[in-house]
This record gives structure tokens, sequence and C-alpha cells, in this order.
């Protein structure tokens, strides 16, 4: 069967010069066949399937606020974005962090069995318990977690905890075009294992769905989506493009 060409609207951050550095417009023209959606950290904390934010913790998406946003998004986004991938036959890849590993004991993980809690006595150990609460890999909704059921894969859908495995996938497919949703755009989506600067350090064109990513917002930055704006600038500057839903589908004929 004969692929269709994508002609897909994205925008990427010109830095040069430096005097009239902005937004520049092109067009990306991509066979179906070499496309993959890959949704990135789609936590269930916060969501009707999954544990309830806990206000004496800050992990997941950090705050209500953000946490909100996110089940927004996958909702009235990202599971159209799937959904419309499927139909087009498009390949639709899920990465999911490996805290999630006895969540998904079919999957292989590297994490090393957890060692009995102490307190920590190293400074970075300190400072990472006053930002997310004391033994927060038990004791918080981390330990519960697990992909929103609206967004987990259909049918034979992989789930991916490593780079490695979502390269080898995508290799074997002959995929060099990754459009990203999911979160956080300021940290996970940029940095994580399956990542965009990772997958970029492999050779992938990544562009991001920028209304279908939130950064971590706290209470004080949420109403402006400082967060937001800036892992989307880091993206469109440093790594790759961006595009919205609505271009996307489009695209895909689905719109």
């Amino acid at each position: 069967m004969s692929q269709k060409t994508l002609r897909l609207p994205v925008r990427h951050y010109r830095a040069l010069p430096i005097d009239r550095a902005g937004h520049e417009a092109e067009l990306i023209e991509i066979p179906s066949g070499q496309v993959a959606l890959v949704g990135m950290h789609c936590w269930n904390i916060g969501c009707p399937d999954g544990p309830a934010v806990n206000m004496d913790f800050c992990v997941g998406m950090g705050w209500p606020q953000a946490a909100a946003e996110a089940w927004r998004i996958m909702h009235e986004v990202i599971r159209p974005a799937m959904e419309a991938c499927r139909r087009a036959g498009i390949a639709v890849c899920h990465v999911e962090t490996d805290w999630m590993d006895a969540q998904y004991p079919q999957l292989p993980s590297r994490r090393s069995p957890p060692a009995p809690y102490t307190p920590p006595r190293t400074l970075a150990g300190k400072m990472a318990e006053r930002a997310h609460g004391p033994d927060y890999l038990r004791r918080s909704p981390l330990a519960q977690m697990k992909r929103a059921a609206l967004v987990s894969p259909v049918g034979d859908e992989p789930l991916f905890f490593y780079t490695d495995q979502l390269h080898e996938y995508l290799q074997e497919r002959g995929i060099s075009t990754l459009i990203y949703v999911g979160f956080a755009t300021d940290m996970c989506v940029l940095g994580a294992d399956g990542g965009a600067r990772p997958m970029l350090g492999l050779g992938y064109r990544c562009v991001l769905m920028r209304d279908a990513t939130v950064g971590v917002e706290t209470p004080q930055s949420f109403p402006e989506r400082l967060a937001t704006r800036y892992g989307t600038h880091l993206f469109e500057w440093q790594v790759g493009f961006s595009t919205t839903f609505a271009e996307f589908v489009t695209a895909l004929g689905d719109g």
C-alpha cells in the first residue's frame, strides 16, 4: 500500500542573527510510514483512574493546577491525536518512567530493588526531600501511579521505559520523525529517556505538539504558563520544531 505524504506546518525559533531572532514557519513533508506519535509520561496522578494529588508531596505535575491541566490535555488533545493516528496508520508509541516498574512487571526495568529508607545525610538528598517530601519515592502518589488509562497503549502499541528500546523499535520500522505529546514540557519531554534531546542525538527529527503539553507550573507561574512557554521555547530553539493539534490532524486528512 502506498504511503501518504504528510504536509505538516511547523515553526522553530530562529536564533540568528541574534539581533533579529524570532519564530520562523515552514512546511515539512514526511511519508506517513516514517512518522510516529510519542506520548511522554502521561501519569495518572490526579486522574479519575489514579492516585489523588497529595498535598504533602510535590510529585508528578507538582501542583494541583498543572495536574488538572494535564488531565484536560490528555482528554481533549492527546487521546484524539492518538485516535487520529490510529485511523491514519501512524505508529503510536508510549514512553514512561521506570519509577512505575512495579506496576508493569512484564516490562524490563533496570532499577535496583529499593533499599530500606533512611533519612538522607547528603545535602543533595536533603534538598530532594525538601522539594518533593520525605521518602517521596515510597510514600507519595509516585508509588502507585501508572499511565493514565485514557492514553494507554491500544492493541500491540509499545510502552517503553528507555531510549534504546524506543530507538530499536523505530529503526526496525524506518521511522525518522517523532511528534511529541505529553509531560512535562520543561522537563521530561526534553530530557528524559525517550525524550526529544536523547532522540535528537540519535538522528530523529523531533516535533512538539505545543497544545498537547504543559510544564511543571507552580501556583505562581500557572496563570502565564511560564514553565510551559519556556520549555516550548527551548524545544523550538535547540531541539526541533513545533506544531499544533489542528495542524497535525489536518495534515493527516482527519481534520
